[in-house]
Order: C-alpha cells, then structure tokens, then sequence
C-alpha cells in the first residue's frame, strides 16, 4: 500500500491538478495521545468537513489512513493504519465526517507524527491530505520521530480529472470570469481572484491620493471556526491588453575624443610653467628681510 501511494504521488506531477474537497479539523496541531499502561493502543479521532469546492465529499467511496513522520520535504508514511475504508463506515453528522483510528503503542515511539488520508473519488481520481502534527507518548515502538519546524502540516496533493471519461475536466469546464468582478475583501472560499495587474501612464497628473478600493473589516469569532474560512491561494488575471517593446534604434553619442568634445588640456595653459629651485628663493627671501632690517 505505501508503494502505491508513493507510486501515485509520481504521477499527479504528470496530469492536469485542481484543488478540491476535504478540509480536516481534527486531530488538532500539537495535540497528545498517550497509551496508558492499561490500555496498549492509542485513540485518535479523525474528524474533517466539506471544504465547499469541487468535488464534494459524497463523492468519496473510500479512504485510507497512514501513520508518517518527518519534514514537509521528506514525508515518511511508514504504517498503514486503515486500508481502503468504505466510505459507509464513516460517521456521517451533518456537515461533519469522523473515522477513529486506534494505533498500537508498538507501532513507533514517542515523537511527532500527522496522519496521510488517501481520499478515492468514483471515477475520478484522489486527493491526498495530512492532519496537522500531534504528539504520540507512552510508546513502546522502535521508529524514532523528531520535532520538526515546520509551521503547518504538508500540502494536499490532488489528481481530479474529470466527472466522466466523456467529460471534460473539472477545471476546463468551469468559467471564472466572473469570479474577478467580484471585490476582493468580499470574496469567500479557499481560493480569491485579484483584480488584473495594471501599467503606470506616461505621465503622473493626480495632485492627491485615492483609494481604489474599499477597506476590509475584520470579525472576530465568539466560538471555534469550524468551516476552516483560510485562504489557499489568489488567482490574478492576465492582461487584457498588450504592451509593445522594441530595440532603440537611436545612433549611440560618439565618444568625446570623436565629436569635438574633447581637448588637450595643455592648450588652455595661459601661462608657461617654470620650475623654480626652493633653496634659491628661500635665501632671496631672508637676504630681502636682512637688508630691510639694516637699512631700518
């Protein structure tokens, strides 16, 4: 199983990729699940909701979970915990899905670990996503796990083609032209689309300053957001019009010595230089004050 994930981690780099469905909410960043010396297993309740973009969570009809460890550039998935899951034996409340996972205290050791949720869609592909990083204690296992720095757990990876063979893809089949009219503070979802990128004029004419657009607001929420409102990524437009370049075809200045601007500075000498010999004109100038003060 972890062969085949790995191997279908190579060939999403291969097809056309579009962002998609779940969003997971629990096990929580830096949570800690101890096996206690009665108990030779860990709880770990996996709990994720739709995200609201394509393709929806119904679609699903199985899921796999993997225990990993390391860097977000170096994801170590080294134990199936549950392989290819029906997706009838998920809890299903509301707009909410959760799986419990036990894990045996041999399995590994005390360390920082996330888990790998390997999500099959009918007919049209996967996506793969990873819990944020919880802590494991009270292990008895042999595979060793260190703290990483990385801030966030690794990012999703998807390979969604489309709803049927005779489809078109999912991200073809979707005009998002509209989506840019929309103000950019006022957009919702995990994905917002900028306004298009414009050119300085030729010439600045504005004696003072005005805003383009409206300030955004902030609200604070009284309770625990569990919609995960954060943005993946921006969508800017591309331009609308086109900009002409060319070479400078103007004759490069010559250089001073070839246009005149250039001279000799010897001729602009008015005077001749003489070399003067200082021991001379040191003694000429105490003989002159010797005398001047005898003649007193």
């Amino acid at each position: 199983m972890i062969f085949l994930i790995n191997f279908i981690l190579f060939l999403q780099t291969l097809v056309t990729l579009t962002k998609a469905d779940i969003d997971i909410v629990s096990p929580k960043a830096d949570a800690v699940f101890t096996a206690t010396s009665t108990s030779s297993t860990v709880t770990i309740e996996l709990e994720w909701i739709d995200d609201g973009s394509y393709p929806n969570i119904d679609k699903i009809t199985s899921i796999s979970l993997l225990l990993c460890t390391g860097a977000n550039t170096k994801i170590n998935c080294f134990k199936t915990l549950a392989n290819a899951i029906p997706i009838s034996d998920v809890t299903v409340d509301s707009d909410e899905s959760t799986y419990t996972v036990e894990i045996d205290a041999s399995v590994s050791g005390n360390g920082q670990y996330y888990l790998q949720v390997f999500a099959l869609y009918d007919g049209i592909g996967y996506t793969i996503h990873y819990s944020p990083r919880f802590e494991l204690s009270g292990m008895s296992g042999t595979v060793t796990s260190y703290t990483y720095s990385d801030s966030t757990q690794p990012a999703a990876q998807y390979y969604i083609t489309s709803e049927s063979s005779a489809s078109t893809t999912q991200t073809e089949s979707i005009d998002t032209s509209a989506s840019f009219t929309v103000p950019y503070t006022l957009q919702t979802g995990h994905t917002r689309f900028a306004p298009m990128q414009m050119q300085p004029s030729s010439k600045v004419t504005a004696t003072t300053w005005t805003r383009r657009f409206p300030t955004s607001k902030v609200t604070f929420y009284s309770s625990f957001n569990m919609k995960g409102t954060y943005y993946m990524s921006t969508i800017t437009p591309g331009w609308s019009y086109t900009i002409t370049s060319d070479v400078n075809y103007a004759t490069p200045a010559s250089f001073p010595i070839d246009n005149g601007g250039w001279y000799d500075p010897t001729k602009k000498l008015s005077l001749t230089p003489r070399k003067l010999n200082l021991q001379n004109l040191l003694s000429s100038t105490k003989g002159n004050g010797t005398t001047s003060n005898t003649s007193s």
